[in-house]
């Protein structure tokens, strides 16, 4: 993005200059407090964090109305905001959590983590009753003018007719099928919007042969539900329909749940170097596929591509509420997992080992964000404590304004609404 000719519109600390630029600023500002904490923890993980909250700042300005533009800025109550720190990092308390994974990078983070670590329990388990667990991915044929909406009714209709058929029970009954867990994912590429779906089937060791024979079931699902016709068969044929072995599901679910680190690496102009830092799933299946995922279409956006945002916002639309993961029934209970949490309950779970720092007022919590300095004050609340919290608030006021810093407070009859310059 050229910004050299662009027209300064910053407001100055000392409240001269012209207006705010919104709640996303056109130009990614990352700061760095001043004086620096004498541990400065430049680490993959840290900057992971420090992206989620740029991209997160992009996806509120791009979904006004959803529950998104709230996440980590409005308070519950007015007490302000609380400040804690743990062994592993710092957070907030006080504030609206939205706990969406499709809109929210933030929250995102923490359910697919959650996610990531049950996925890998019921591997164990299921393998330690000597059964194995495959990978089977299914897609589609799509083109480039057809809308996300009506690709994920008839994809979703087609995995139904799939999954209730005669030769689909069949084969898993023959494959000492146990059950599944359907992951669903969306990536954008050359050829429109890409749904697609993994599934953990937990069946018989040896059985990826077996499995493998539904493939033309599959096929001649997508031409009954309109999605393909017999002049795409070969393409589909290679790329519509894929099981693969226990390997695979083991390093599928590895890297389920951890940030696209590529979008993190370019936002925040660093290289990676934290070899377990792993690329979450949706974004290696997109790369393979030539497709961008949705949060590297915020990463575009920031950039200045308004075509991203555009889509950023059609995808929001069409997945809000929809769930991620699908599991089968009693397949958990066999497992001997504990029952299913939602998304909003893991993106609220308190770290254990908590420690209290400081509390933010109104006053101080508008200048966070109106300097776009969220991530900053965990960071140094997480080295420093509460005195650096307080050398950075007054670092802050020597700082333009970037970012709109008005909040809102949530009360009991809170109706989720529009942010004031959003």
């Amino acid at each position: 993005m050229n910004t050299a000719a662009r027209i300064d519109t910053r407001s100055r600390p000392n409240g001269e200059g012209l207006s705010s630029l919104g709640i996303f600023a056109n130009t990614v500002h990352i700061p760095v407090a001043k004086p620096k904490p004498k541990k400065d923890k430049d680490t993959a993980q840290e900057q992971t964090k420090q992206a989620r909250y740029q991209l997160q700042r992009a996806a509120q300005g791009l979904l006004p109305q959803e529950r998104v533009a709230h996440c980590q800025r409005s308070t519950m109550s007015s007490a302000g905001v609380v400040v804690y720190r743990s062994s592993t990092g710092a957070s907030f308390g006080n504030l609206s959590t939205c706990g969406s994974i499709w809109h929210c990078p933030i929250c995102s983070a923490r359910v697919t983590e959650h996610r990531r670590q049950e996925l890998q329990t019921a591997i164990s388990t299921w393998v330690k009753k000597n059964g194995e667990v495959y990978v089977r991915s299914l897609t589609f044929p799509h083109q480039v003018d057809q809308s996300l909406a009506d690709n994920l009714k008839k994809f979703g209709e087609a995995l139904k007719k799939f999954k209730n058929s005669r030769s689909y029970k069949n084969t898993i009954l023959e494959a000492g099928g146990a059950g599944s867990i359907r992951a669903l994912e969306v990536t954008h590429g050359m050829n429109g919007w890409h749904p697609h779906t993994h599934d953990l089937v937990f069946a018989a060791t040896g059985q990826l042969a077996k499995l493998q024979d539904l493939q033309m079931s599959w096929i001649d699902t997508l031409i009954r539900t309109g999605l393909a016709d017999r002049s795409q068969l070969n393409d589909m044929l290679k790329a519509a329909f894929d099981v693969q072995n226990g390997d695979y599901a083991a390093e599928y679910v590895a890297k389920f749940g951890h940030e696209a680190t590529e979008a993190s690496k370019e936002l925040t102009h660093n290289h990676w170097g934290v070899s377990h830092e792993l690329t979450k799933a949706h974004a290696k299946v997109g790369r393979r596929l030539g497709g961008r995922t949705p949060f590297t279409m915020l990463l575009d956006y920031i950039r200045g591509d308004k075509a991203s945002g555009e889509l950023f916002q059609e995808f929001g639309i069409q997945f809000k509420g929809k769930r991620q993961l699908f599991w089968s029934p009693k397949l958990r209970k066999m497992l001997a997992l504990e029952e299913e949490k939602t998304d909003e309950q893991l993106a609220v779970e308190e770290l254990p080992d908590r420690e209290f720092v400081t509390v933010l007022d109104s006053k101080q919590w508008n200048l966070v964000l109106s300097r776009n300095a969220r991530f900053e004050v965990l960071r140094i609340a997480q080295d420093m404590g509460a005195e650096g919290v307080v050398e950075l608030l007054l670092d802050l006021e020597t700082r333009w304004r970037t970012h709109q810093g008005v909040h809102n407070e949530r009360g009991l009859d809170y109706q989720w609404h529009r942010l004031d310059g959003m």
